[in-house]
């Protein structure tokens, strides 16, 4: 790979894989949002939303594209549906159309979700299991695979990921583990009394951030164009889980209480992936333990404090 283009560089999952890339010796460009403020000189601001913004890309520049960028917390998607499904898939055509009117083919690497699967289904879920988005959010992600088929068809070079919950430092506020782990922190800090929960007795299938991006990295090495991929695993924990292992990462046990209003419209009970058919064409394996990111997670919080 000679230079990558990742949308979403500023997010999340985005940091980790610019620095996988790096320790790879791996070159990559970022694009961020226009509001945002980057001092790294490698990071394009640009409004992804806006054709003519993107079209300032030199796509015959880049051999990959992984795009990361678009709406990707669940629960605000059942209030605002129409703004996740303009987002969601205006950016990533925004995206193919410019590469095409510049008669480029970078390989694409696109981002859909574990999200999609019938929670009904035979578990561990595999790449063949039914698809019954249930949210909003998931409902967009499955139309981006869908876009990413029809380009893969006229010329491109797709690869779909399908990441099931991933975890570690620096992740937003609007998932589970970030959210208990502020919240444990507050305790500590007197700023509230006991910690405020959904519903934890769910069951997700968890992976480090860090070795999320090492199977992107390997997905765009070795991943077969038009072929899709779960990126998991392989276990659950419920939420019950992740507290009790922020509460031992931070070395504290405070009371805790559910809130109604953190419940979602609708929750699946247990979502569990495969990974096998990553790990077969690509030699990934997850190799980080659920203990190290939550310690990890807590002891950056602190250091924030």
């Amino acid at each position: 790979m000679e230079k990558i283009l990742i949308t979403g560089a500023n997010g999340f999952v985005g940091q980790h894989l610019l620095k996988e890339l790096d320790t790879h010796n791996i070159e990559s460009v970022g694009l961020v949002g226009p509001d945002s403020h980057s001092e790294h000189p490698d990071r394009l601001s640009l409004d992804l939303l806006d054709p003519g913004a993107i079209s300032k890309i030199d796509f015959r520049d880049v051999s990959g594209v992984v795009h990361l960028a678009g709406l990707a917390a669940v629960g605000p998607s059942f209030d605002e549906p129409m703004r996740y499904m303009e987002t969601n898939i205006g950016i990533e055509v925004n995206l193919f159309e410019a590469a095409r009117a510049q008669k480029a083919r970078p390989r694409f690497l696109i981002i859909s979700s574990g999200a999609l699967y019938d929670p009904s289904a035979k578990q561990p879920l595999n790449e063949r299991s039914e698809v019954i988005p249930n949210s909003p959010y998931a409902v967009s992600k499955l139309s981006q695979e869908y876009m990413a088929l029809y380009y893969q068809k006229i010329g491109f070079e797709c690869i779909i990921a399908r990441p099931f919950n991933h975890i570690g430092p620096g992740q937003g506020p609007g998932f589970i583990v970030p959210d208990l782990a502020e919240q444990i922190v507050n305790v500590a800090r007197d700023k509230q009394q006991e910690i405020m929960v959904g519903n934890l007795d769910a069951k997700r299938d968890y992976t480090d951030v860090r070795d999320i991006v090492r199977a992107y990295r390997l997905l765009l090495e070795k991943g077969k164009p038009g072929a899709t991929y779960n990126v998991c695993s392989g276990t659950v924990r419920s939420g019950h889980e992740i507290l009790s292992g922020l509460m031992q990462a931070a070395g504290v046990n405070y009371p805790v209480k559910q809130d109604p209003a953190k419940l979602r419209p609708s929750d699946t009970p247990v979502l569990m992936g495969s990974h096998d058919k990553l790990t077969a064409d690509t030699g990934w394996l997850p190799e980080i333990p659920l203990n190290k990111t939550l310690s990890d997670v807590i002891a950056e919080l602190k250091l924030k404090a």
